[in-house]
């Protein structure tokens, strides 16, 4: 089938950079339909030629040029690179050039040695290996568990903040006790790149353990059934290396699309989930249809393995009452849920934000024993976005004025500022003292700010109040563009498409 292929960044300036990769995306498309041709994830790529996009292979063919970055959505081979604005870019593309030098990544693995222990205090160090009694996750100690962070955005769009240091700093100042390093499969992941997806993914997950907080390894993929080779190469990787430490979890299809459970998305998993279990017992997350909200669907028919919880995702602004309804179904059944993705806004990661909604939300989940992690730690210009636009991580961490305002609500839930339903009640937080200087008053502060709100927009944002707060909306396409495969065409074909699409990005991107 042929994929949807047009949905890009949210700035001007990464909406102009990624109209330079526009021939790259419909080269994607037109393999979809046999078109072009898909290297393997784990294959090494031909080195790049011409005006082609060389993020996916960090070579050049022609000698004496370097693969140097335009921004997180375009990089160039040239002999040199100043960083800034390059006035011999077309005039409709004069973005300026970070000039990071792109080179070839070899993967190391690991570097967590097989002895290590969690930091005393930790919440792996409280709770240790997860895992899945009824409906809910036990400790070591027996007791429910609620796990509490933020997933990161697609690695391959948003790879500044997989680093060591983000995490640090979710887990200093957030009080993360999970993160979710949210791996994409398409459009330039994993499928082109899986050397430099799996570097980004371990450096998470060591800092993660490192830190003494669990951690989801995502398979962040909507045609996951079409890529079953690549998934069971990858996650056999993956849990041969983290499956002795109790911290790591995988979670093997993000949001399945509107596909049958039990003809298409099941068996996929079944696959998966056994070549997980030759390594390890630690906990697997299960996509379930419909962007990962038809869970009832998945617990009249579960997958056949132990230690298993099954996704639910939420946009509190799209999905209320109805959701949890099935949710609730679900756990009724007998089956855990895992709401390792939501936002405070609609289902499309944008649009208005509905506060409320989220503190009836974060009730349920607590009321369940629910863990969650929200969407997502990444500047995109959308409402769901933790960081304001061009926000990079000051050796001081991100002082709160460089926070969206959902970015403040949820750092405030995650402290456990907010009252009920945010995480007070939850025992793997205890371990984190707040001593911070005026915690009290803050805490006060952002009650004052968030406490009455209802439906709020975030600020600059253009709506339409009849989509505010839709109950009918049940999809979400995470947002950039949701291709299959690979780029394959000529540079004059990628630099014409560019230039086109420069021109009409108003049109394109409104």
């Amino acid at each position: 089938s042929t994929a949807p292929c047009l949905r890009t960044p949210g700035t001007m300036q990464q909406r102009v950079d990624a109209a330079m990769s526009l021939g790259f995306l419909l080269a994607s498309c037109f393999s979809a339909v046999g078109l072009a041709s898909k290297p393997e994830g784990n294959s090494t790529p031909t080195c790049t030629s011409g005006l082609d996009d060389c993020r996916a292979t960090r070579c050049c063919a022609t000698d004496g040029n370097k693969c140097f970055a335009k921004s997180d959505y375009w990089a160039s081979c040239l002999p040199s690179c100043v960083p800034g604005i390059n006035l011999e870019d077309p005039e409709g593309l004069r973005t300026p050039w970070s000039c990071e030098l792109l080179e070839p990544v070899e993967f190391k693995g690991s570097q967590i040695p097989a002895s290590f222990t969690a930091p005393a205090g930790s919440p792996v160090d409280m709770h240790g290996a997860i895992r899945v009694e009824g409906n809910k996750l036990l400790g070591k100690h027996g007791q429910p568990v609620r796990l509490r962070g933020m997933s990161l955005f697609w690695s391959q769009w948003s790879s500044t903040y997989w680093s060591e240091g983000v995490v640090d700093w979710l887990v200093k100042d957030w009080k993360v006790t999970m993160i979710r390093a949210a791996m994409g499969v398409e459009s330039g992941g994993y499928l082109e790149s899986g050397k430099i997806e799996k570097q980004r993914v371990v450096t998470v997950v060591d800092a993660a353990i490192r830190n003494g907080i669990y951690v989801v390894i995502d398979w962040h993929d909507h045609h996951a059934q079409s890529h079953k080779d690549e998934a069971r190469a990858f996650f056999d990787e993956m849990a041969s290396m983290y499956g002795g430490f109790p911290n790591v979890f995988f979670e093997i299809f993000n949001e399945p699309l509107q596909e049958s459970w039990s003809e298409h998305i099941k068996p996929y998993e079944q696959v998966i989930v056994s070549t997980i279990r030759q390594h390890t017992d630690n906990l697997i997350i299960c996509g379930t249809p419909t962007w990962s909200q038809d869970v009832e669907l998945a617990a009249s028919d579960p997958l056949q393995s132990h230690n298993l919880a099954y996704t639910l995702h939420f946009y509190a602004t799209s999905h209320k009452e109805f959701l949890r309804t099935k949710a609730q179904v679900a756990l009724n059944m007998g089956v855990a849920l895992f709401a390792s993705e939501w936002g405070t806004c609609s289902a499309d990661g944008d649009g208005a934000l509905n506060l409320e909604e989220t503190r009836i939300w974060m009730n349920f989940l607590e009321e369940n024993h629910i863990s969650d992690a929200n969407w997502a730690v990444n500047d995109k210009a959308e409402a769901c976005s933790a960081l304001l636009p061009g926000t990079q991580l000051p050796v001081t961490g991100w002082s709160t004025d460089l926070l969206t305002e959902s970015g403040r609500f949820v750092r405030a839930s995650l402290r456990g500022e907010l009252g009920q339903g945010s995480s007070k009640a939850t025992v793997e937080q205890q371990h984190q003292p707040t001593d911070e200087a005026g915690g009290r008053k803050l805490a006060m502060t952002l009650r004052d700010e968030f406490g009455e709100s209802s439906t709020t927009p975030t600020a600059g944002s253009e709506f339409d109040d009849a989509d505010a707060g839709s109950d009918d909306i049940d999809n979400h396409e995470d947002e950039e563009t949701l291709v299959d495969g690979a780029h394959g065409t000529s540079s004059h074909f990628a630099l014409a498409v560019a230039l086109v699409a420069a021109s009409s990005a108003s049109r394109f991107w409104a």
